[in-house]
């Protein structure tokens, strides 16, 4: 107790002596304040220590420098500073700089993580972080003190690997728009619904033509593809319209599936529809399975396709492959995989947050993915 007190007028005499020195013999009186509060908090640097690993498989470790990598609150009634967003896991919260604001040039102190030990605030200290900690803004009377609880979050994953969580059964997002249009689709005689973009639907028809609407599904035309009608999917279909990164007013979508018996790799089509003023929207067209494409995508017996991460992900209850490039090539990897290993069939989707949901259909079982990037 006596080296808190030591150490607090220690703090409070040596902020007065420096305000009294700085005065001049003709300036007018200093005036102290008794009211006080930290009024901004950032970390002005932090260290991320990423893991990598060659191709060869040998394992290394670089450092990249984060400056002022996230927005910190200041909850004054719960006198709480956090951050919402949370770090990188690899972030080093043991060694970290700070910038501290104040309202009436309140004095900063930063107490110990293991005793009552005050010490001055710098802002080029390196502080610790790694727990929740007091941060004290003292008025510069020296007649009283706010004291905040400083909580740095970050994340507990390590980056760039998807990560599953078991979810209640039941929870499984429940898709409203695909329920209606399925009833609208049978309703006009059409024979299957396939999905929806921005602004068209497409279904087939009662002769496996692929139909499209872009009237909310009033009126429905056969749509253009560039290859036989035969080689639509006709089992295992799935659709996912995705952003098209050159222009906002355009949709990128794949259809994929399996057109014939005996096949060992589904059929994938692609179009590019655009939906800006003058702009004529493209047909469907065939990717084909080059010879010397060994990344194409497996004929299954049940498939989804999902845009996550800037990626398409294509799942069934034996593995997840993704396409970053619009469905020519189909990955595996070790960070994108099942939540268990004895899936059979499953359904896939993404909710409106950006998650990653998954069902097992034989077990109602249901898994939530998340995915913290670099």
């Amino acid at each position: 107790m006596n080296k808190h007190i030591s150490a607090l007028f220690a703090l409070i005499m040596g902020a007065l002596l420096m305000t009294s020195c700085l005065k001049s013999d003709d300036s007018s009186d200093i005036i102290y304040y008794n009211d006080t509060a930290i009024t901004a908090f950032s970390l002005s640097t932090v260290n991320r220590y990423i893991h990598t690993t060659s191709k060869s498989g040998k394992d290394s470790v670089y450092k990249k420098v984060l400056a002022n990598p996230v927005t910190f609150y200041i909850d004054h009634y719960n006198k709480t500073i956090y951050n919402a967003d949370s770090l990188y896991a690899d972030c080093d919260l043991q060694h970290v700089l700070a910038s501290i604001n104040t309202q009436s040039n309140g004095v900063i102190a930063i107490k110990s993580m293991i005793s009552d030990t005050l010490r001055t605030y710098s802002s080029t200290d390196s502080l610790d972080f790694s727990k929740p900690r007091e941060i004290r803004v003292y008025a510069n009377d020296g007649s009283t003190y706010r004291a905040y609880q400083v909580i740095v979050n970050k994340h507990q994953a390590v980056t760039g690997k998807l990560l599953w969580e078991q979810m209640p059964a039941g929870s499984y997002p429940v898709d409203e728009e695909k329920l209606r249009w399925e009833q609208l689709v049978a309703e006009k005689g059409l024979a299957r619904f396939i999905g929806a973009g921005t602004k068209e639907a497409y279904a087939y028809n009662q002769v496996g033509e692929l139909m499209v609407s872009t009237d909310e599904g009033d009126t429905w035309t056969v749509d253009e593809i560039d290859d036989a009608v035969s080689l639509l999917p006709k089992e295992s279909v799935a659709f996912v319209s995705c952003p098209f990164a050159a222009n906002s007013q355009t949709d990128y979508q794949i259809l994929a599936g399996v057109s014939q018996e005996g096949e060992i790799a589904s059929c994938v089509w692609r179009k590019v529809a655009e939906y800006g003023e003058g702009s004529e929207t493209g047909k469907w067209a065939l990717l084909p399975v080059e010879s010397y494409n060994s990344y194409y995508l497996p004929a299954t017996g049940e498939l989804s396709l999902v845009w996550f991460h800037r990626q398409v992900l294509a799942i069934t209850g034996s593995w997840i492959r993704s396409s970053k490039d619009g469905g020519i090539t189909w990955k595996t990897s070790d960070d994108l995989q099942l939540p268990a290993d004895d899936l059979i069939s499953v359904e896939a989707c993404t909710d409106e947050q950006g998650a990653l949901w998954l069902k097992d259909k034989n077990s109602d079982l249901v898994w939530r993915g998340i995915l913290v990037e670099e």
